[in-house]
C-alpha cells in the first residue's frame, strides 16, 4: 500500500512538474517573441567589438565609439534587435565618408546581402540631391517624397538622425550636429510594415555611426487623424538597387584644381627615386586599405600614404596623391602629402598570384589574391592573425575588422582558403618571421575552399573515443538488460515461492493435519485397532511430513532474498543449515580473497550449484561435515562445497539430471565444474569462474545486487 501511495505521489509530481516547465517554457518563448524583448536598446560600442549585430556584406570596423564602414559596397547592412519589435524609434549619429547614400534602418525582415535584399525602412542622408531620404525597400525600392537638407549634406560632418514607426505612421528626421539645420519627413504608409529589426545602411557610401539608441513607443488607434487621407500620398517607385547613384561633389569639395597630366608618375617608378633626398611627386590611383594605415594602388604598383586625414576616403575611392615620395627597398611611402578624391566606385580586382610570386616583393602594397592551407593562429592585441602554406612559402593574414575576425574564427586548421587583401612585405607587419603579409578588411574576401580533412589527429582521437564511449554504453546496456532479465525471473520465483506457500504448503499442513487426527480418534474410539491400519496412517502421515519440508526447502530455494540480503556464502551456509536442522551435520563457511561484485545472473547460477552439490550430499553421502568455500583470486572465482561423506564413483557418462544440470548452469555462466569423489573419501566439487579485474566502469555496470555482494562480503 505504501508502495502504492509513493508511485501516485511520485506520478503527479512528474505531472506537475511537466506542467510547470511547459508553463515556464511558453512564458519564456512569449516574452522573447513579444515586441517589447530588448528594449531600449543602446550601444555606443565603447567594448570595441559589434557583438550582437549581424554584418551582411560591408567592412564594419569599431572605431573609437563608433562604429565604421570604409567599404563601397552598395546595400552594405548591419543588423541587430529582435524581428518582432512594432513600434519604436531608432536614433544615431552619422558621419558621411565621401559621396554616397547612408542611414538607418527599422522593422526590417527578411535581410540578405543586396542593395534592397531586406523588407523593411530606410532613412538617410543622399549627396547627390543633398536630402534626407525615406523609403521602404521589398526587395525593390519605393521612396516617399524626400526633404532637402539646409546647409547641404557634407562628408566629415556628424548628423543626427531619427526615424520612427507608430503603426503605420512613419517619421524621420536629421540634424547638422552644432546647428540648427534640419530636415524632417513624416507620411503614411496605407500598407505598412508590421514589425522587424533594426540596423545600420550603406548604399554605395562609407560612413560612422555612433550613440545608436532604440526605445519603444506606443501603438496608434487611428493613423488616419494625425496625417491626411491616403489619396494625397504619393509613393515613388525608384531603381535605387539598379544602378549607381551618381557622385555630386559636397560644399567643402567644391574647391576647383588642376593637376597636369605629365606631371602625374606611376607608382612603380617611385621605387627608382634616390634615396638620398625625398621627391616631390604626384601619383593617381584607387584606395585598397585605409586601416591601419592609407594605401593607394594603380595599375603599376601600390604605396603607402602619410596624409593628414585619411578618414574621409574610402576603399574604392580614386585619387590624387601629392606628396614626398621615400624610397624604402621594394616599397615606397608618401609622406606630407594631400590626398584629392578625383572620382569614385572605382574598385581594383584583385591581382591572382602565388605564394613564391607575393614573396618576391613585387607586389608589395598592392591588391592581391593568394590560396593557402590554415596551420596555425596567433595572439596579437586588438587582431586576428592566421597563418598560412602554399607550397614552400608561410604566409600570414590579418584583420582589424570585428566582421572578418569572426570570419577568421570559423576557419579550421588545415582548411584550403582563398583570400584577398593587400600584400605587404614591411618588416612591421612581417617581423622579419614571414615573407609578407595579407591585411584583409572584409568577410567577402574570405573564402574557403576545401574544408578540412576528417582524418585529422584530432578527429582520429575524438572518434577513438567516441567509439570506447559507444562500446561502454553498449556493455552497460547489455549488463542492465541482463539484470532486469534476472530480476524478473527472481521476481517470477518468489511469485511462485508465495503461490506454493498458500497453496501446496498449506494443504500438506492440513492433510498431515487430518490424518494425525483420524489417527487419535481410532485409538480414543476403540481398544482393538487394526495394527496393519495404524502403520498405514503413520507411514502416510510420514510421507505427508516429508513433503510438507519438501515444500518448504523448495519455497526456500525459490525465494531470492536469503541471496539478495546476505551475500553468496552467507545464503549458502543458511540454506544447507536448514537441510540438516534436524541431523549431526555441521556446516562451515568462508570467504577467502578479496571479495568484488559479480553479475546477477553468475551469483544466481552459483547459488543453484551450491544447492544442488549440498542436498547431494546430504541425501546420498550422509556426511558428518560439509565446508563452503569461496575463494577471489585474481582473475577467477572459485567456489567449492566439499563433503566427507561416503563418496561415489563418478562417471560424466552415466551422471543424474542433478549432476546433468549442475554442468549445464556452468556452462551457461563459462565456468568450470570439476567433481572428485572415490567411495569412502568424500565428494568435492569445484566451480572455476574466469573473471577479468573489474574496474570503475564495470562496477558501474553491475547490479545493486552486485554491490551488495561486494560490500557484504567485504
Amino acid at each position: 500500500m505504501k508502495q502504492r501511495w509513493r508511485n501516485r505521489i511520485s506520478g503527479r509530481s512528474l505531472k506537475i512538474i511537466f506542467c510547470l516547465a511547459l508553463l515556464v517554457s511558453s512564458c519564456i518563448i512569449t516574452w522573447r517573441r513579444s515586441p517589447w524583448f530588448g528594449l531600449p536598446f543602446r550601444d555606443d560600442f565603447s567594448s570595441g567589438q559589434t557583438s550582437g549585430w549581424t554584418a551582411y556584406a560591408g567592412n564594419w570596423t569599431v572605431i573609437g565609439n563608433a562604429v565604421r564602414n570604409d567599404s563601397d559596397e552598395r546595400g552594405a547592412k548591419l543588423m541587430t534587435g529582435s524581428d518582432h519589435w512594432t513600434s519604436y524609434a531608432m536614433e544615431a549619429d552619422l558621419q558621411m565618408l565621401g559621396g554616397g547614400d547612408a542611414g538607418i534602418l527599422i522593422r526590417a525582415t527578411h535581410v540578405e546581402e543586396g542593395v534592397d535584399a531586406y523588407d523593411g525602412y530606410y532613412a538617410g542622408l543622399r549627396t547627390n540631391d543633398q536630402s534626407l531620404v525615406l523609403g521602404r525597400a521589398q526587395h525593390g525600392w519605393y521612396e516617399f517624397p524626400f526633404s532637402r537638407m539646409p546647409g547641404g549634406v557634407i562628408p566629415g560632418k556628424w548628423y543626427h538622425l531619427r526615424l520612427a514607426a507608430q503603426g503605420c505612421v512613419l517619421s524621420a528626421s536629421a540634424t547638422e550636429i552644432g546647428t540648427k539645420n534640419t530636415a524632417q519627413i513624416k507620411t503614411l504608409d496605407p500598407q505598412c510594415l508590421k514589425a522587424g529589426s533594426a540596423g545600420l545602411r550603406s548604399m554605395g557610401a562609407g560612413g560612422l555611426w555612433r550613440n545608436v539608441r532604440i526605445s519603444s513607443l506606443p501603438a496608434i488607434a487611428d493613423t488616419t487623424a494625425i496625417l491626411p487621407p491616403v489619396s494625397h500620398l504619393a509613393l515613388y517607385p525608384t531603381s535605387q538597387g539598379s544602378a549607381p547613384l551618381t557622385i555630386a561633389t559636397s560644399p567643402v569639395q567644391n574647391k576647383s584644381y588642376r593637376s597636369s597630366a605629365e606631371s602625374v608618375q606611376t607608382i612603380r617608378s617611385l621605387r627608382l627615386l634616390s634615396i638620398s633626398k625625398p621627391a616631390h611627386v604626384v601619383v593617381r590611383g584607387a584606395v585598397i586599405l585605409t586601416d591601419p594605415s592609407l594605401y593607394v594602388q594603380d595599375s603599376s604598383g601600390g604605396v603607402k600614404v602619410e596624409t593628414t586625414h585619411p578618414g574621409q576616403l574610402r576603399v574604392g575611392d580614386e585619387v590624387e596623391v601629392e606628396g614626398d615620395a621615400y624610397p624604402e627597398g621594394l616599397s615606397a611611402t608618401i609622406r606630407n602629402s594631400t590626398a584629392r578624391v578625383v572620382g569614385g566606385l572605382a574598385p581594383i580586382p584583385p591581382l591572382s598570384v602565388t605564394a613564391d610570386q607575393a614573396a618576391s616583393g613585387a607586389y608589395d602594397s598592392m591588391f592581391v589574391e593568394v590560396e593557402g592551407r590554415l596551420i596555425g593562429r596567433m595572439d596579437s592585441v586588438g587582431r586576428s592573425v592566421l597563418e598560412f602554406r602554399n607550397g614552400t612559402q608561410t604566409y600570414r593574414a590579418l584583420t582589424n575588422s570585428e566582421v572578418t575576425r569572426s570570419e577568421f574564427d570559423r576557419l579550421e586548421t588545415e582548411s584550403i582558403v582563398r583570400l584577398r587583401g593587400a600584400c605587404l612585405v614591411r618588416p612591421e607587419y612581417t617581423g622579419n618571421t614571414v615573407p609578407f603579409v595579407l591585411i584583409v578588411d572584409s568577410p567577402e574576401n574570405v573564402k574557403l575552399l576545401v574544408g578540412p580533412p576528417w582524418w585529422s589527429v584530432e578527429h582520429l582521437i575524438f572518434l577513438a573515443l567516441a567509439m570506447l564511449g559507444m562500446g561502454f554504453l553498449g556493455h552497460l546496456f547489455y549488463s542492465r538488460a541482463e539484470e532486469w532479465r534476472w530480476r524478473a525471473v527472481l521476481n517470477e520465483r518468489e511469485r511462485m515461492a508465495h503461490e506454493m506457500h498458500d497453496t501446496l504448503s498449506q494443504s500438506f499442513a492440513g492433510i498431515g493435519f487430518q490424518i494425525r487426527g483420524i489417527r487419535n480418534r481410532l485409538l480414543q474410539s476403540s481398544s482393538q485397532v487394526d495394527p496393519h491400519l495404524l502403520d498405514e496412517l503413520n507411514t502416510t502421515s510420514e510421507l505427508v511430513r516429508h513433503s510438507h519440508d519438501e515444500a518448504r526447502r523448495s519455497i526456500a530455494c525459490l525465494r531470492p532474498e536469503v541471496l539478495e540480503v546476505n551475500g553468496l556464502v552467507s545464503a549458502l551456509e543458511q540454506s544447507a543449515r536448514r537441510a540438516v536442522a534436524r541431523g549431526s551435520v555441521t556446516v562451515h563457511a568462508l570467504n577467502l580473497g578479496e571479495p568484488r561484485p559479480l553479475p546477477l545472473g553468475v551469483l544466481d547460477a552459483l547459488f543453484r550449484i551450491a544447492q544442488e552439490a549440498i542436498a547431494n550430499a546430504i541425501h546420498h553421502g550422509h556426511p558428518k561435515s560439509i565446508k563452503i568455500c569461496m575463494e577471489y583470486e585474481r582473475s577467477s572465482v572459485v567456489l567449492m562445497i566439499e563433503d566427507d561423506g561416503k563418496g561415489f564413483i563418478h562417471q560424466p557418462e552415466r551422471s543424474g539430471f542433478g549432476l546433468a544440470g549442475m554442468q549445464r548452469r556452468a556452462e551457461s555462466i563459462d565456468a568450470i565444474l570439476e567433481i572428485h569423489s572415490s567411495p569412502g573419501n568424500g565428494c568435492r566439487i569445484i566451480v572455476h569462474l574466469p573473471t577479468p579485474h573489474i574496474s570503475l566502469l564495470r562496477r558501474l555496470a553491475y547490479s545493486r545486487y552486485g554491490k551488495r555482494e561486494f560490500s557484504r562480503n567485504a
